[in-house]
C-alpha cells in the first residue's frame, strides 16, 4: 500500500518525463548562475597583482624610485605618479608640469607609466615666497584676468580671490575686468 501511494504521489508530482528534465535543467541553471556570481564577487574583492612584480613586495617598496643609474636631471616615474605630482615634488609648483612635458616631447602628458624615465628641466625650485613688495596699483591690460594677474604678481594663481576681495568696490564680478582699470594689490599675501 505504501509503495502504491508513493508511486501515485510521484505520478501526481511529476506529470511526465519532460517535467523531470525541465526541473533538473532549471536546477543546473540556478547552480551555474550562483557559481558565476560567487566567482565574480571573489574576483572583485581579491588582491591585485601587478604584472612583472613579485607578490612578496610591499606597496611601500613599489612606490620608492630606484635611483641607481639615473642622471641628476632625471627621475623615474613611480606608482600613481602624474606630471603634476612630479612637478610639485621636484619644483614645489605643480604648474611646472608643462615644462617637463615639453622637454620629454610627451604628446599626451596623461600617459606616463611606472618605471618611465623623465628628464627634468633646469628650473629653480620654488621656495615658499613671501612677497615683500609694497602695496601698489596695477593697471589692467588687454587679456588680463584676476588669475593671470595673481600668477604674474604673486606667483600663485589662487591668490586671485584676495585681489578680488581687495577690489570689490570696483569689481562687481571677478570676470568683469575693464582695460585701463586700476586695481590695488597688497604687498604681502
Amino acid at each position: 500500500m505504501f509503495a502504491y501511494m508513493t508511486k501515485k504521489a510521484k505520478k501526481s508530482f511529476f506529470k511526465s518525463k519532460d517535467d523531470v528534465v525541465s526541473m533538473f535543467l532549471g536546477l543546473a541553471v540556478v547552480v551555474a548562475v550562483g557559481g558565476f556570481m560567487v566567482n565574480f564577487i571573489e574576483k572583485r574583492k581579491g588582491s591585485v597583482d601587478i604584472p612583472g612584480v613579485k607578490n612578496d613586495l610591499k606597496i611601500e617598496e613599489l612606490s620608492q624610485p630606484k635611483e641607481g643609474n639615473l642622471a641628476a636631471d632625471e627621475i623615474k616615474v613611480v606608482v600613481n605618479d602624474s606630471l603634476w605630482k612630479i612637478a610639485e615634488r621636484e619644483y614645489g609648483d605643480g604648474f611646472k608640469w608643462v615644462e617637463i612635458a615639453k622637454l620629454n616631447n610627451l604628446k599626451n602628458p596623461d600617459l606616463i607609466e611606472k618605471g618611465q624615465i623623465l628628464k627634468l628641466p633646469q628650473i629653480e625650485k620654488e621656495v615658499t615666497k613671501n612677497i615683500e613688495k609694497e602695496d601698489r596699483d596695477y593697471k589692467v591690460v588687454r587679456g588680463d584676468s584676476l588669475w593671470k594677474i595673481a600668477v604674474r604678481e604673486y606667483g600663485d594663481g589662487y591668490q586671485w580671490t584676495k585681489i578680488w576681495q581687495d577690489n570689490k568696490a570696483k569689481l562687481n564680478s571677478p570676470d568683469k575686468l575693464e582695460i585701463g582699470m586700476t586695481l590695488r594689490l597688497r604687498g604681502k599675501i
